[in-house]
């Protein structure tokens, strides 16, 4: 149930956006959020729509980017996407190494009516 969590922060985030410029209605929020945070995009679609309700920001689209998780293994060098929820090394079969990509969990766009 983190996405309720993660919805009132974007709703936060986006409201300071607002004040910025405005006061303005919300057309769009897009967000990136990677594989690794294991968090599901209907859910947060759901808790995003119902913290809205009765908000300026009412309405609004919530476009999610998804990034996939990738690492790179410390023994062998190898780049790899990141299956499940453990760093294996597909190649050498290490476990750990160095998560590259898929922690994102941040608002990349506000899209205001003109």
């Amino acid at each position: 149930m983190h996405e309720l969590s993660i919805a009132l922060a974007l709703v936060e985030q986006v409201e300071a956006v607002r004040a910025a410029h405005g006061e303005r209605p919300v057309v769009a929020v897009g967000v990136r959020i990677g594989s690794w945070r294991a968090v599901v995009r209907e859910s947060l679609a759901f808790y995003y729509e119902a913290v809205t309700r009765g908000t300026p920001l009412e309405g609004s689209r919530l476009e999610v980017d998804t990034v996939q998780a990738t690492a790179a293994c410390r023994a062998c060098g190898e780049r790899f996407e990141v299956e499940g929820p453990f760093l294996i090394c597909p190649r050498c079969g290490a476990v750990g190494g160095e998560l590259l990509s898929g922690d994102e969990l941040e608002l990349v766009s506000v899209e205001l009516e003109d």
